[in-house]
């Protein structure tokens, strides 16, 4: 994802006339010479290092289709804090931990900007969008009704029988189905939409076996990709208007799409609220809240705008992450021996997993840590935007540059961690690692982001994952179709705004409970 910082400029110098010509030269050289402010100017910090690059394009090409391996290849040569030209615009990437602390802690009032993609620009979403908003009043207003109505402790507590309902009913319909082949990623995709159904507008919104499901995971799916996708049009301001790669008419599908879904649910809400008595504050859901809190800032285009980005970004990130903990357990039988032991020991084999269980599991949470840190659902998070120049660790980093933090190069320093490329969740159950979380204060793994834009939605995503991951271990066995040996696993990922799996899983389930508990 890039942002165009153009810096071209050019100026028309007439034939001068020696007499004024003279003037200004005589005045400049006096003022240059004598003036205090020449004597206390600083000498100018310089960029981070980086490679060098080709002209006019500088180093898009060293980009490659899997950036964050190809960056992180490069960090190692120039450092956790480098400098790209990507066509005409400058680019500075973190790789360390220390240095996303200064940039996302110590500077965090200078990097909380986004830069302005041409692809959130399609149907203007930009201007009603909270993910891609600057720090302004109206993204302090969007987080501050999302953090208070749908992610705050008290409410995620007060909604924890639909999250348990949710997950019972997906449980139930794999058990009635077993023996047949679970799209895991689908079924998690279709768990996580229901949940935001249930908690925005009351009600389920698809159904696993209805095939319109499976289309809108590839809308969403389709739209994480086309967003993450490096585009000529961000690198060339004068490109934009081709669309060369058709990235800005791709993202218009995506976005129409679900636009149409969160429309379809508001006007029938609005229709509803015409004819019925509204409810009382203590039964409304997040829709209701959306409805009353509109304003002339905030109108329906923003109601709409907020809730597509809730659905894109709440059912994509845990979707990936479980995938991804699922494939690693089945590829790993003794980790999966391990984490079913202590299901039974702490739940048993006579009831589901509830959320209650969850503070119970220690294995559990270092399992879900160790895939964050192994598969960051955002490798490089969304980019930040310098909102002035600053300096840091003896350079200089312009304003309107992009930051991009490359999560998936910390989590794979040597330095850090110890064997990086394997799955051990033991890794955080002992020793300094313990200490170690994901809410952004351990900057060893933020896979969430940190300081002011550090996903919001962090605390139901956190919870959901490890609620679905422990009812899909405790509640079956899993087997590979057609005979795969857990080592043909094809574990390779697919880079866009989510780093998600490259081939779908795919395995065949068994009930580890009695038939009477499903």
């Amino acid at each position: 994802m890039i942002f165009v910082w153009n810096c071209g400029f050019s100026m028309d110098i007439p034939n001068p006339s020696f007499s004024w010509y003279s003037v200004v030269l005589i005045v400049g050289s006096i003022a240059f010479f004598f003036f205090p402010w020449r004597r206390q100017r600083q000498p100018r910090l310089p960029l981070p290092p980086g490679p060098a690059g080709w002209p006019i394009v500088g180093n898009l090409f060293q980009l490659g289709k899997r950036p964050h391996e190809s960056l992180y290849a490069l960090s190692l040569q120039y450092g956790p804090l480098m400098t790209l030209r990507l066509g005409m615009q400058t680019t500075v990437v973190v790789s360390s931990p220390a240095m996303a602390k200064d940039l996302l802690k110590t500077h965090d009032h200078i990097f909380a900007g986004r830069p302005l993609i041409e692809a959130v620009k399609s149907l203007s979403h930009h201007k009603s969008s909270l993910v891609f908003a600057d720090c302004s009043r109206y993204w302090r207003h969007l987080r501050r009704i999302s953090t208070a109505e749908l992610f705050a402790p008290k409410r995620l507590e007060a909604l924890q029988h639909l999250r348990r309902d949710e997950v019972f009913r997906t449980i139930q319909l794999i058990f009635e189905n077993k023996g047949k082949i679970v799209d895991i990623g689908q079924m998690v995709f279709c768990t996580s939409l229901n949940l935001l159904g249930n908690m925005i507008f009351s009600t389920s919104v698809f159904d696993p076996h209805n095939p319109a499901s499976a289309g809108f995971k590839d809308t969403v799916c389709g739209l994480m990709k086309v967003a993450g996708t490096p585009n000529l049009a961000d690198f060339f301001p004068f490109l934009r208007f081709l669309d060369p790669q058709g990235v800005s008419r791709e993202m218009s599908r995506h976005l129409k799409a679900l636009y149409d879904f969160s429309d379809t649910f508001i006007q029938k809400r609005l229709t509803a609220t015409g004819q019925i008595v509204q409810r009382g504050d203590s039964e409304k859901d997040f829709l209701d809240v959306l409805l009353d809190s509109r304003s002339e800032d905030f109108t329906l285009i923003g109601v709409r705008a907020l809730i597509t980005e809730l659905f894109t970004a709440g059912t994509e990130t845990a979707t990936t992450t479980i995938e991804w903990a699922m494939a690693e357990f089945i590829r790993n039988p003794q980790k999966l021996n391990r984490i079913r032991q202590e299901l039974d020991e702490v739940i048993g084999c006579n009831r589901k997993v509830e959320e209650s269980d969850l503070d119970h599991l220690p294995y559990l949470h270092a399992a879900v840590k160790e895939i964050f840190r192994l598969h960051p659902p955002a490798p490089m998070l969304l980019p930040h935007r310098a909102e002035s120049s600053c300096e840091t660790g003896g350079f200089v980093i312009p304003k309107d540059s992009q930051v991009l933090v490359n999560v998936w190069a910390i989590a794979r320093d040597p330095a850090i961690w110890r064997d990086p490329s394997e799955f051990m969740p033991e890794r955080f159950l002992g020793g300094e690692n313990s200490k170690i979380d994901y809410r952004g204060q351990n900057f060893e793994l933020i896979p969430f982001g940190a300081g002011r834009r550090i996903c919001p939605g962090l605390p139901l995503g956190s919870r959901m994952i490890h609620l679905v991951l422990a009812s899909l271990l405790h509640s079956f066995e899993w087997d590979l179709p057609d005979g795969m040996r857990c080592e043909q696993m094809d574990m390779s990922d697919q880079f866009g705004i989510t780093l998600k799996k490259a081939a779908d899983l795919k395995a065949i389930p068994k009930p580890r409970l009695p038939h009477h508990i499903y």
